[in-house]
C-alpha cells in the first residue's frame, strides 16, 4: 500500500514544546490532561492487542496516545505500576500522522534494529478503535493489529469539555456571495456542534454565527452559511471567481489564519508563490501543487493569482520532514458542482476592477472577503 504523507491544516494544537515523556509522570496525570484540557477526539489511553512476534509480541498493552504539533506520540503504560514507562527504555517508540483522507493515518515503530522506522497505514473508527496491517521480516509477514479506547469512556465527553465559550480549532474560509455563502474544507467543519466566523465588515471585525449548507465529502469540500439575526450581506464582492483552470508558472497568493487560536494571532496572513503543477498529490487531477507556504488553520482559505482572481481552496500539504513548501489547493471548478446542487442559486463574484490595481490594494480588498472559521 502507497504510503500517505500528507497533513490536513485544520484545527490546531499547540505541541508541548517539550519532550512529551517528560510531561506526564502516571497515568493519572494523562487522565486528568484528557478531563482537563484535551480537545482532541482521538486522544486517550488504549489498549494494544498483538499477534506480532519478537518486540511486537507485546500481548495486551496500555498506551497513552497524545497529540504533539502535527503528530501523535504513543507512550506506553506500566501494567503494574501505571508509571510511565521512559522512552529510552523502550526497544521502539510508536508514532501516527495524519494523512489527506479522513481516519486513515501514517503509523511509525522506530526501534533499535531499525531507527528509520517501520511504516504502515492505520484506519481510526469512531475515534476509539485503530486499525493496520503491520509487515515485517524477510517473508514480509502481515499481522493484522488493533488498538481500542479504554479512556475517556464517553467519546462525546472529549468534544463537549469546551462548551464554557472556547473554540476547539479554527480553519479559513472565503465569502462567494453578498448573501453570505462561504466555501471552506470538510474537515474544518466536520462534526462541528457550533461554528462562528469572523471577517472585515463596515471597516471593523465582526462575528457572525454560520451553518453547513451544503459539503462535499470526497473532494473536501463544504459550503457554510451565516445564520445570525445581525448579519445583513456584505457589498458586492471586488474579485472574480475564475472557473478555468490556471497554468504552471501561476504567481498565486494564500489566505487564511494559520494557528489564530493559538500562537500566530487573529491578523490575517498572506504568503507567496507559485502554480508548481497542475496536478496534486499522487497526479490528484482535483487539485494544484503550489509553493506559496500554508500552515495549520489555512485549510479551507482561498488561494488568488496576482490578477484577483480566485483559483482554489487550500486543504493539505507535504509533511515538513518530508518537503518543503510543498502544498494543494483545490480547483474552482469542483467548487461549482457543490454550488450547483445549493437548495437556491447564487451570483458568483465576476468583478475584475481590482486586476489593475497594485497588489498591496489587492490583498487590501480581498482580505475583506476571507474569513477565519472557528468550530467546537
Amino acid at each position: 500500500m502507497k504510503k500517505l504523507l500528507l497533513i490536513l491544516l485544520c484545527l490546531p494544537m499547540i505541541g508541548f514544546g517539550q519532550d512529551i515523556f517528560d510531561k506526564f509522570k502516571n497515568e493519572e496525570e494523562i487522565k486528568k490532561y484528557l478531563d482537563e484540557k484535551s480537545t482532541d477526539p482521538i486522544e486517550g489511553i488504549y489498549e494494544y492487542n498483538s499477534k506480532g512476534f519478537g518486540f511486537l509480541n507485546l500481548g495486551n498493552n496500555r498506551l497513552a496516545l497524545i497529540k504533539d504539533n502535527e503528530e501523535y506520540i504513543f507512550i506506553h503504560i506500566d501494567a503494574n505500576t501505571r508509571n510511565i514507562e521512559l522512552k529510552k527504555s523502550k526497544a521502539y517508540t510508536r508514532k501516527i500522522s495524519p494523512t489527506s483522507i479522513k481516519d486513515i493515518y501514517s503509523i511509525i515503530w522506530e526501534t533499535k534494529l531499525k531507527p528509520n522506522g517501520y511504516t504502515s497505514i492505520a484506519k481510526i473508527e469512531s475515534n476509539s478503535l485503530i486499525k493496520f496491517t503491520f509487515s515485517i521480516g524477510a517473508y514480509r509477514t502481515n499481522l493484522d493489529e488493533y488498538m481500542l479506547k479504554v479512556y475517556p469512556t464517553n467519546i462525546s465527553s472529549v468534544r463537549n469539555k469546551n462548551r464554557n465559550g472556547e473554540w476547539e480549532g479554527n480553519g479559513s474560509g472565503i465569502i462567494i456571495s453578498k448573501s453570505g455563502y462561504i466555501v471552506t474544507n470538510h474537515h474544518v467543519i466536520d462534526d462541528a456542534d457550533d461554528i462562528e466566523v469572523e471577517f472585515i465588515l463596515n471597516d471593523e471585525i465582526q462575528k457572525f454565527n454560520a451553518e453547513i449548507v451544503q459539503v462535499d465529502k470526497v473532494n473536501d469540500l463544504a459550503i457554510i452559511k451565516i445564520a445570525d439575526v445581525n448579519f445583513d450581506g456584505v457589498k458586492e464582492l471586488l474579485y472574480n471567481f475564475k472557473t478555468r483552470s490556471s497554468d504552471v508558472g501561476t504567481k498565486v497568493y494564500a489566505f487564511g489564519y494559520p494557528m489564530a487560536l493559538s500562537i500566530m494571532g487573529k491578523e490575517i496572513k498572506v504568503t507567496d508563490g507559485m502554480i508548481s503543477s497542475k496536478t496534486g498529490f499522487d497526479g490528484d487531477i482535483t487539485t494544484y501543487q503550489i509553493t506559496a507556504p500554508i500552515q495549520a488553520g489555512n485549510s479551507g482559505g482561498p488561494l488568488f493569482d496576482d490578477k484577483a482572481n480566485f483559483i482554489g481552496i487550500n486543504s493539505a500539504k507535504i509533511r515538513n520532514d518530508i518537503a518543503d513548501n510543498v502544498g494543494y489547493s483545490i480547483k474552482t471548478s469542483y467548487i461549482l458542482n457543490l454550488i450547483d446542487i445549493l437548495p437556491k442559486s447564487i451570483d458568483l463574484p465576476s468583478n475584475k476592477k481590482l486586476a489593475s490595481l497594485p497588489l498591496v490594494k489587492q490583498i487590501k480588498e480581498i482580505t475583506k472577503y476571507v474569513v477565519l472559521v472557528k468550530v467546537k
